[in-house]
């Protein structure tokens, strides 16, 4: 269960909160003036997170390669040079109007 605490509460309870992190698995979320604010969670919880997410990027890269390679074997190619030009097209610099001189 997520405990929710004000701030006043953890500037007050700091020590405790931050043990209490460390010994189990919940987060606290920290309201200020009455609304969520921010979540405490433990460094081993934060580390797992961060590891779910870098398996997640992962994980989509190999569906992005996965899909290239259908669509290479299907013959649904661009060309490198269509490819060179649309890139170029949509960043390059715009071109400012000249006012001419009448």
């Amino acid at each position: 269960m997520q405990k929710i605490m004000p701030l006043t509460d953890l500037q007050r309870t700091a020590g405790s909160v931050l043990a209490d992190l460390s010994s189990t698995d919940e987060s606290v979320v920290i309201t200020h003036r009455g609304r969520p604010a921010a979540v405490l969670i433990s460094v081993a919880r934060y580390q797992a997170i961060e590891a779910d997410l870098e398996r997640l990027d992962e994980l989509e890269l190999v569906e992005l390669v996965r899909e290239a390679r259908q669509e290479h074997a299907a013959g649904e190619m661009i060309p490198h040079h269509e490819v060179v030009e649309r890139i170029q097209r949509k960043f390059a610099p715009k071109q400012k109007n000249k006012r001419r001189a009448s």
